[in-house]
């Protein structure tokens, strides 16, 4: 019995001395690692991200044999590397050894136990940029179309969020703008001629720069765009005679000077006006008519040729291309004849 003890004894005591020389020897590794630049903590608006991103780093580490094959067993490692504030350009951040195993403990806690030997290459170019706010001017340069009341951009300028380096292929003493010509008249055209229309236009903030942000993204422009003209010839405009009211009660008949009875209908009249209104006119859709006004003393004048020319109502959008030809006439009182009749 008192052998079979002190043989377990001595089994476990050997295990005991094997784990403990295993963890007292050190193991020196060699790994592949990338470095991850990131803002320091209170680096504001700051950007970096390294110059060679691709660029593979060897690290040398020793320890214990154990925590040695677990940071071979978890290569290759991507280290984030704080950076503090520094101006938009190129910086090069030297990568001491004590810096390098700082952060392998902060992300890796075991890690702390390990010495790094070496790191090659031992410092680490990084572009540093800056968030920078900008006023943008919107323009309508270039234009094909024609308007009767031209474009209005609301609201006229918007902001940009633009990396500073970006700022740097602006021409010197030139604004920031946008040409948002040929968009909105892409939008206009298909939109009625002749009628104010507002239409949304969204922004690319592209033309600033990788991931640059306008606010606000999308803006209106107010237009009327002209619509397409067209001159015509009208026949057969009906005329009205209109009198004054105390005349009313009487009967009075248009002749022409020799006698016969007027047809109350124009000259032929000249129009302009959007193409399809006058289309709409010529085919009967819309009407056109004039109206003789009579005074007082134009009723005095009965048996006297009269020379006047209507005044003429036409559609929307249709005016008179020419002064129109007058009208010659006589009045007749015909009051008795009626009565008669």
């Amino acid at each position: 019995m008192m052998q079979a003890k002190l043989l377990s004894m001595s089994v476990v005591l050997t295990v005991l001395i094997w784990a403990s020389a295993d963890s007292l020897v050190s193991e020196t590794v060699s790994i592949d690692v990338s470095f991850e630049p990131v803002p320091a903590t209170g680096a504001g608006e700051m950007l970096v991200e390294a110059e060679h991103p691709d660029v593979a780093y060897e690290l040398q580490v020793s320890g214990p044999r154990k925590l040695a094959e677990k940071i071979r067993n978890a290569a290759p490692l991507r280290i984030r590397i704080p950076v503090s504030q520094h101006a938009t350009g190129t910086v090069r951040i030297a990568l001491a050894r004590s810096l390098v195993k700082r952060l392998l403990a902060e992300q890796w806690t075991d890690f702390g136990k390990l010495t790094v030997v070496s790191v090659r290459p031992d410092s680490l170019p990084v572009i540093v940029d800056h968030w920078i706010t900008k006023e943008v001017a919107l323009v309508l340069p270039q234009r094909s179309l024609t308007y009767d009341v031209e474009p209005q951009i609301q609201p006229s300028t918007v902001s940009v969020v633009m990396r500073e380096t970006e700022v740097a292929h602006v021409p010197t003493g030139e604004p920031l703008q946008i040409d948002i010509s040929a968009k909105v008249e892409r939008l206009l055209k298909d939109q009625p001629p002749g009628r104010s229309v507002t239409v949304p236009v969204a922004l690319d903030a592209r033309v600033f720069g990788p991931d640059a942000k306008l606010e606000p993204g999308t803006i209106s422009v107010t237009a009327t765009v002209k619509a397409e003209r067209t001159t015509a010839q009208i026949s057969a405009v009906p005329i009205l005679i209109a009198v004054s009211f105390p005349n009313l009660e009487k009967s009075y008949r248009p002749v022409t000077p020799d006698g016969t009875a007027l047809t109350l209908v124009a000259p032929p009249i000249q129009v302009a006006g959007p193409t399809d209104a006058v289309a709409r006119l010529q085919q009967g859709t819309t009407r056109a008519y004039g109206i003789i006004h009579l005074k007082q003393e134009d009723m005095e004048e009965l048996d006297t040729l009269l020379l006047m020319i209507p005044e003429y109502y036409l559609p929307p959008g249709i005016e008179l291309a020419k002064e129109p030809e007058p009208v010659q006439f006589q009045l007749k009182d015909v009051s008795g004849i009626d009565n008669q009749n």
